[in-house]
């Protein structure tokens, strides 16, 4: 229909005010035989159909057809070799229509011929069709539609001919045509300054930004290269523009990174001697990729200040529910409760083993919550001395002590207010310290060091450790009623060894975590990972995972890559998954009864078999050599932790602190506990 009256349009605008022109469709039925009359056929497709309808003294005349030039623009800002659907009401029409396209050179699309009954057809995402819409098929995201064939003037002069008026009206239509192809140039060009006004204006935003601009299009080859990227690889853009990115970066990590695409959206790449932190992007649409380059060095120069600002005012929650990695029923359950509490205002105990991800719960948990907009301040007791405690968390007033501040500190308490404070290693606090936090969770209030202001304190408490909290409790070193305050909601970790199903993806994580989510790793491998405890849980499985990319060769880990035993904590000799509390305070009984350490006992073990390596010497040995021992055996015990363990041994009888150059001694208990020969002392 829509056909039929663009025609007739064309026909009045020409002829109109000379003949009386009749519109018939085969389709709808041609009411009678015509005699002595013009017969103007759209297309040769109906010639058969019609002539019964055509009688004598008639002339006819089969339109040849040209595309509609009012609407050929539409095509021309198609992106080249994109593949569409022709869709038109015929098979004749359709591969007439895009041979006429191909002649006028409208060639950098790829034409897919469709008409009712086609059978086969890719799903492309763009149909053109010359106004039958309709016949478009469902699955089509974009029509373009380029209006119904007119008449081509070939025709239109033989019209002319046949009713006498070519030499009347001939220079009038060719005139007609003319101005419509000028006007649709003029158009174009319009079109094209403006595309070029866009261009340059575009050009100089991405050269005016501070980051490095790279875009590639969907084969690889690259179309923007702005000045910042130049000056950051001292590489100019007419040496990058129009090759593919691994002719001009021989960083197969990059390309890889910038081309495939995978989870991870950013990645820390080494180029032509810059190192780079590179974000990309996708243009799904056009099939392009968008990458940002930053200069590493600078960025980490930014991010300490931007930290060191996050910091003063308590922003510095980095995680979200969305970051933990597992669909194992213990995780799920886990964080569904978290998810859960988190909408409360009470104040959680977090227990777990050491690597569990008790801060990550932390963080997650206080941007779920109504405090999401507050600080988030965390701090680790067993990383400060028992001495510093107190003037951090509480703050403290000038003159309070030798070496405080003009004008006093405010504390950590008064700096999370109205928002989360994270206590970490809760286990780790001295009594004097626990009675003063004790205080704060019941009255909401603080006092400074040295003042006698009582301050209001609005602030949730997260509270987390790796300890036995009520074997601890048996033995006096941590306060019952404190214990109730903490765990008014509570949460236990999972241990990996207690959710295996989920290493496969945290092991995929790791790999796109490094920015080497191309490495792949070979079933056994992976059986062999399965096979471990993981007594350091996700954080030994994260060196683990570090360790093979450092040592494998090409993009595969095998099973040559995989640590040595040595490399592996070993809570048991048997590795059986009993669980532990406390040192046993039986320290005169023999090594083989059964003797139970902290959560961590595999820490406490390897803190008496250094004092004995250095007893056996004659060498003397303290809290600091130990503690760097430590950092040899992956575990990176700070001196303070050192001090709480050989706190716990020395109540025991396993050891004796002595002032002086004589260290730290075993004692005998502490030499059977370790299991060895008396004659080697």
């Amino acid at each position: 229909m829509e056909t039929q009256k663009t025609l007739v349009r064309q026909l009045q605008d020409v002829i109109g005010d000379f003949v009386r022109i009749h519109a018939y469709s085969y389709e709808e039925g041609i009411p009678q035989v015509f005699h002595n009359k013009l017969i103007i056929l759209s297309t040769s497709a109906i010639v058969e159909e019609t002539a019964p309808y055509i009688g004598s003294g008639c002339k006819v005349v089969v339109a040849k057809r040209t595309v509609n030039f009012e609407h050929i623009d539409k095509l021309l800002f198609l992106p080249e070799q994109t593949n569409v659907l022709y869709v038109n009401d015929a098979p004749e029409t359709v591969y007439e229509s895009i041979e006429t396209l191909l002649q006028l050179g409208i060639n950098h699309i790829n034409y897919i011929p469709f008409y009712p009954g086609k059978k086969n057809i890719p799903e492309v995402d763009i149909a053109v069709t010359p106004g039958e819409v309709k016949l478009v098929p469902p699955f089509i995201k974009k029509i373009v539609n380029i209006g119904p064939r007119l008449i081509d003037i070939i025709t239109v002069m033989t019209i002319l001919q046949h009713i006498g008026l070519l030499g009347k009206k001939g220079d009038i239509v060719s005139e007609k045509y003319i101005r419509k192809i000028i006007e649709l140039s003029k158009n174009l060009s319009k079109t094209s300054k403006e595309s070029d006004r866009l261009n340059k204006h575009l050009k100089q935003v991405l050269d005016g930004v501070n980051d490095g601009i790279l875009a590639v299009n969907s084969k690889g080859v690259i179309t923007v290269f702005n000045e910042n990227l130049q000056s950051m690889l001292g590489m100019f853009p007419s040496k990058a523009i129009g090759r593919h990115l691994q002719e001009v970066f021989h960083n197969s990590e990059l390309v890889s990174f910038v081309l495939n695409h995978s989870q991870e959206e950013s990645g820390w790449f080494s180029v032509l001697h810059t190192d780079v932190i590179v974000h990309r992007f996708h243009l799904e649409n056009e099939g392009a990729i968008v990458a940002t380059f930053k200069n590493a060095h600078e960025t980490i120069e930014m991010e300490k200040t931007f930290r060191r600002e996050l910091v003063k005012k308590g922003y510095i929650a980095k995680y979200t529910f969305s970051d933990i990695r597992g669909f194992s029923p213990a995780i799920e359950k886990c964080t569904q409760i978290a998810t859960k509490i988190a909408k409360t205002n009470l104040t959680i105990l977090i227990e777990g083993e050491s690597g569990t991800g008790k801060e990550l719960y932390a963080s997650a948990i206080h941007n779920e919550s109504m405090r999401r907009d507050g600080p988030f301040l965390a701090v680790n007791f067993s990383a400060l001395p028992d001495e510093l405690v107190e003037s951090e968390l509480f703050g403290y007033e000038e003159g309070a002590f030798t070496g405080a501040k003009k004008g006093g500190k405010i504390g950590l308490f008064e700096q999370a207010n109205g928002g989360t404070i994270f206590l970490d290693e809760i286990g780790d606090i001295s009594l004097k310290v626990q009675a003063r936090l004790l205080r704060v969770l019941q009255e909401k209030e603080i006092m400074r060091v040295g003042g006698n202001k009582i301050i209001p304190i609005d602030v949730r408490v997260i509270a987390a450790t790796n300890r036995n909290l009520l074997h601890m409790i048996e033995k006096g070193t941590f306060r019952e009623d404190l214990y109730h305050r903490l765990k008014i909601l509570y949460i236990h970790l999972p241990e990996v060894r207690n959710r295996k199903e989920d290493i496969p993806i945290l092991v995929r994580h790791f790999l796109s975590q490094s920015g080497r989510s191309h490495i792949q790793i070979v079933p056994e491998v992976m059986a062999r990972l399965m096979q471990y405890h993981w007594y350091g849980n996700v954080r030994e499985l994260k060196n683990t995972i570090d360790y093979m990319l450092a040592v494998c060769d090409g993009t595969t880990i095998t099973m040559d890559d995989i640590p040595n035993e040595s490399f592996f904590l070993r809570k048991y000799q048997d590795e059986s998954l009993r669980p532990v509390s406390s040192i046993s305070t039986n320290v005169t009984s023999s090594p083989s009864q059964e003797e139970e350490l902290p959560v961590d006992q595999e820490e406490y073990l390897f803190i008496l078999k250094v004092i004995h390596l250095y007893n056996k010497k004659g060498e003397s040995i303290g809290r600091k050599k130990i503690a760097e021992k430590t950092q040899e055996w992956h575990k990176d015990l700070s001196e303070q932790q050192i001090r709480n363990r050989l706190k716990a041994l020395e109540q025991k009888g396993f050891v004796v602190t002595t002032r002086g150059r004589a260290g730290i001694k075993l004692t005998r208990p502490g030499v059977d506990y370790l299991n060895v020969p008396s004659e080697n002392h």
